[in-house]
Parts: C-alpha cells; sequence; structure tokens
C-alpha cells in the first residue's frame, strides 16, 4: 500500500512539474525543453536533429541573409524545408498550366531568386522579441522587417491533436502568425482571417529563446512567402 501511495505522489509530482513549465518552455517533436538556449538563432536551427531546416539554411547560405535572422532582438517566424517543398509545389503547379513539361525546384530558387529570397525572409522577422507569455488570445499587430503589418496571437485550442484534453482544466494555447496580404482595421477577429485578406498560420514550435533572439517554426503546411 505503501509503495502505491508512493508511486501516486511521484505521478502528480511530475505532472505538477511539467505543468507549471508549459508557460515558459517550448515544445519540439511532443517534447517540452528549456526555453534558454546558449547558442544563435542560426546555430540552433542547424543543430536540428531531424534536419528540419537544412534547405531553408543551404539557402539562407547561398543568399548571405545569415546576418538577417542573427540579428539582436528580433523574432524570426521559421519556414520549414516542408514550406519550402510546398512552394515549389505550388510554382510548379502554375508553370505547368501554361508548359506542362516545366517544372519549379529548388535548383531553380539558387538559380533565379537568392536576391527575392534574401529580400522575402523580412516578410517573417519582427524587430522585438516576442516569447509566449508577451502575447494575447485577441492577437496584436506588429510591424515585420518590411514595414508591413502583421499579426500574432497565443490562441486557446480544443484539438486533440495539439494537446486539448476534456479531462484537464489546463487548455493548451498554439501562437499563430496571421499575415496580412492587405489592410486591416484594429477591430479584428484573427481567427477568422483567411486569404484573400491574410494567412491565418500556426506555429508548431514556439518560444524558443535563443542567444540573438526569439525563434517560432511555422508549421509543415505553410507556403514559403505565403505564395498563391
Amino acid at each position: 500500500m505503501k509503495k502505491i501511495i508512493l508511486n501516486i505522489i511521484i505521478v502528480l509530482g511530475i505532472i505538477v512539474g511539467i505543468s507549471s513549465c508549459k508557460k515558459d518552455g517550448y515544445f519540439v517533436g511532443g517534447e517540452l525543453h528549456n526555453p534558454k538556449i546558449d547558442m544563435t538563432t542560426y546555430d540552433w536551427l542547424k543543430s536540428n536533429k531531424y534536419g528540419v531546416f537544412d534547405t531553408v539554411l543551404m539557402l539562407i547560405d547561398k543568399s548571405g541573409a545569415k546576418d538577417k535572422i542573427n540579428a539582436s532582438g528580433i523574432t524570426f517566424f521559421a519556414p520549414t524545408d516542408r514550406d519550402v517543398h510546398n512552394y515549389v509545389q505550388a510554382r510548379s503547379f502554375a508553370i505547368q498550366q501554361i508548359d506542362p513539361n516545366k517544372m519549379w525546384t529548388v535548383d531553380s530558387i539558387i538559380k533565379y531568386e537568392l536576391k527575392s529570397f534574401a529580400d522575402s525572409l523580412d516578410l517573417y522577422i519582427v524587430k522585438e522579441p516576442l516569447i509566449n507569455s508577451l502575447l494575447t488570445e485577441k492577437g496584436k499587430k506588429y510591424k515585420n522587417a518590411k514595414g508591413s503589418d502583421v499579426i500574432v496571437s497565443y490562441e486557446e485550442t480544443r484539438d486533440p491533436a495539439l494537446g486539448y484534453n476534456e479531462n484537464s482544466s489546463v487548455i493548451p494555447r498554439i501562437v499563430y502568425f496571421t499575415y496580412l496580404f492587405s489592410p486591416i482595421g484594429d477591430d479584428f477577429n484573427v481567427s477568422t482571417i483567411v486569404p484573400p485578406i491574410g494567412s491565418h498560420t500556426r506555429v508548431q514550435t514556439s518560444n524558443a529563446q535563443t542567444t540573438t533572439g526569439v525563434v517560432q517554426v511555422l508549421n509543415d503546411s505553410h507556403v514559403l512567402f505565403f505564395y498563391r
């Protein structure tokens, strides 16, 4: 009996420990991590053991944009290699409407779009460190590095796939990055923003605080540069 009680106490202690750090930690692949990372944004992306950013970093290297994402005090809403793949697929589809034999590839980006790639990274950079505890459910407008409005929000989710459990009193919250294709007023419902007004994009890894800034990683269904 004593052993059973001891096991229950240990389990409760683990649950309390995890709950207490959820707000300030960051998640990668379902694992909770310390949000403070002792490396630059570039080095942290490069250190990903799954190679999630290999293509993105190759394009950053070739376009000379490393200093952009390593700038001090910024938040980088980082696209993944999958987001690049989604972009080349979309470009290929558009090109094939004119010539069915043509394709767009990563090599095409390297050959024709490196300058555009470097310039367009500014879409994903907000010039202040947006850690989760500073964000709100409703969302707030910020300027990206191009001077355009974006909205960053920290919204509750009741999606079981995103961690919701009806038996828990804690409702998980997810960071969203909303890029605006056209201006909107200050009275908005961020969760209803869809094209052609904007793109409401979920962050899959949030609150990673590097030595140079904050990283919020966009989910794999995003299309690079919000290409439509």
